[in-house]
């Protein structure tokens, strides 16, 4: 009787372990922690460019804005100039080297002033227009009013030789003849850098006489 009490409670025992043991497998395991997504950093802030003009407040009521790396020569000397006119040059302003190790690759820009002018307009630029001629050999290509510089129709004259290229603008202002002569060597990368200057320039322009 007692060994079958024995058996009986080893059963028991046996039993109550296994449930124990089959409990602890069969408990659903916890889920896995969620990663932590890698902090992300804030996009650069874009800086603002950098100044690429300058504005130049010259003689005569002239300011203009020019490529910030160009050097500004003020004169306010009189001379015989290529367009045949004995006129006060206010300030000469020359591009950097247009091309590394060429002296001779600056583009320049030469504003003058004629004052108390009496031609009419049209007289006065058509014998600039020839006096550049002749002063370079060369066939011109004259415009007439193409556009405004500082609110007052402005002349056009465009040329060039196997050396040298030039746009010059004439505008006159209260019987005054403000010329901006625009000149470098007919080399491409210079002709390409003041095509791409002339517009800006230009546009830039206020006159206001005294």
């Amino acid at each position: 009787m007692k060994r079958l009490c024995g058996i009986l409670c080893g059963g028991i025992i046996l039993v109550l372990v296994l449930s124990v043991i089959l409990a602890g497998c069969t408990q659903p395991s916890s889920p896995a922690p969620a990663a932590t997504p890698a902090p992300t950093s804030a996009p650069a802030l874009s800086q603002p460019a950098a100044a690429t003009s300058v504005t130049a407040s010259l003689p005569y009521g002239v300011t203009i804005s020019v490529p910030g790396d160009w050097k500004r020569v003020d004169t306010l000397a009189m001379g015989m100039m290529d367009y045949g006119k004995n006129t006060i040059n206010i300030a000469k302003f020359s591009s950097p080297e247009e091309i590394a190790g060429d002296p001779s690759s600056t583009n320049t820009l030469s504003i003058d002033v004629d004052q108390n002018v009496p031609d009419k307009f049209d007289a006065y630029f058509n014998n600039a227009t020839i006096a550049v001629g002749k002063s370079y050999g060369t066939q011109m290509q004259a415009h007439s009013v193409t556009l405004k510089i500082g609110g007052y129709d402005a002349y056009e004259l465009d040329f060039q030789t196997a050396d040298v290229k030039g746009s010059y603008y004439f505008t006159s202002v209260n019987g005054s003849i403000y010329i901006f002569a625009f000149k470098g060597p007919n080399k491409a990368p210079a002709v390409q850098a003041l095509q791409g200057e002339i517009t800006d320039i230009y546009k830039s322009i206020t006159i206001t006489p005294a």
